[in-house]
């Protein structure tokens, strides 16, 4: 396992860079993205953002989030280093670019996935950050570099993302003593809170009614679902980004301990976000379909319809509902450790 140390000698020793994420980005992945950028812009080095997907509109507020380029842009363009970062697998950045955005040198992987894969020269993995822009943080700082307003907002989004607003239980004393740190580096916390959760446009709320309106739950109600359509972002005229966060309304009812939702992509494959509560562990449900994530928190893609996908996902909770069963004497909601 690659050190801090180890990575900024590999940024001190090249001079041409490329950077890239998961498909579908999500607020650490954009968040930490464009502070590496920004680090590494300080240093006079060059760098270029490819990524499949675009900066959802709810992070267009973040500074550099312009340089962010699609995979048609590369033509033919081959950095000397590819940083991926937040990607639990490579082929998470996206099948065009896995084909084309290929490095002379190395690929350096910073992520903080449990199930993250070690596919790069360099791998730079902290499962006990809270998100990926933890680490970019304390790369930064290692460094000596400071990490001044417009990287902080950057890195602030990212860590409010990936803890829930610093209600999950990966909110630890760390994460919240580098919170205080970018607040005194001139984050406005109300601020941000309002541009990624508190600008909802209307055609959003359609389409949570619309989604909602698909709940679907167990017979005991500890695994509940959802879907958006095709049909459902047409009539709304919303994108599959549009439905981040809507798993989180599945997640509160009173007795779900795993929730599902899940998207149509246009080719008719399927999205999955997965979250639990305390015993099941959405990161192994996830991995069983080449996803991956945490143990709260997780996500995959299923080559089916959305009904089927469903089903297998509830079928893999269940199975393990119904071995902590077996367990004597022991209520599923009473045995709080992962699944072996």
């Amino acid at each position: 396992m690659e050190t801090y140390d180890t990575v900024l000698d590999v940024f001190d020793d090249h001079q041409n860079f490329a950077l890239s994420t998961h498909i579908n980005p999500d607020g650490d992945a954009i968040g930490s993205e464009l502070a590496l950028y920004s680090f590494l812009r300080d240093l006079g080095k060059q760098v270029l953002i490819f990524n499949t997907d675009a900066v959802p509109k709810i992070y267009q507020f973040l500074p550099f989030s312009d340089a962010v380029l699609p995979p048609e842009a590369l033509q033919g363009y081959s950095p000397e280093i590819l940083v991926v970062l937040d990607s639990g697998m490579l082929k998470r950045i996206g099948d065009d670019l896995c084909r084309s955005l290929i490095p002379s040198n190395a690929i350096v992987n910073i992520d903080h996935h449990a199930t993250a894969n070690h596919f790069g020269r360099y791998n730079l993995i902290e499962e006990e950050a809270s998100s990926t822009s933890e680490i970019i943080y304390q790369l930064i700082q290692h460094h000596g570099t400071p990490i001044g307003r417009d990287r902080a907002l950057c890195l602030y989004t990212g860590i409010m993302f990936d803890t829930g607003c610093f209600r999950y239980s990966n909110s630890t004393p760390a994460a919240h003593r580098i919170a205080a740190e970018l607040i005194n580096a001139g984050v406005s916390v109300d601020e941000i809170y309002r541009l990624v959760y508190e600008t909802t446009p209307a055609a959003r709320i359609r389409l949570l009614g619309d989604v909602l309106q698909t709940l679907g739950m167990t017979p005991d109600g500890k695994i509940a679902w959802g879907y958006a359509t095709q049909e459902m972002f047409r009539k709304t005229g919303t994108g599959r980004e549009d439905v981040d966060g809507f798993i989180n309304h599945i997640r509160s009812i009173d007795t779900v301990e795993f929730a599902v939702l899940v998207s149509e992509q246009e080719d008719g494959r399927s999205k999955a976000s997965l979250r639990s509560k305390s015993y099941i562990d959405a990161g192994e449900i996830a991995a069983e379909f080449g996803g991956g994530g945490h143990q709260r928190a997780a996500g995959c893609e299923i080559d089916a319809h959305y009904d089927a996908a469903i089903a297998q996902l509830v079928a893999s909770a269940q199975q393990r509902i119904n071995k902590l069963k077996e367990v004597s004497g022991v209520k599923p909601e009473e045995f709080s450790e992962r699944l072996n």
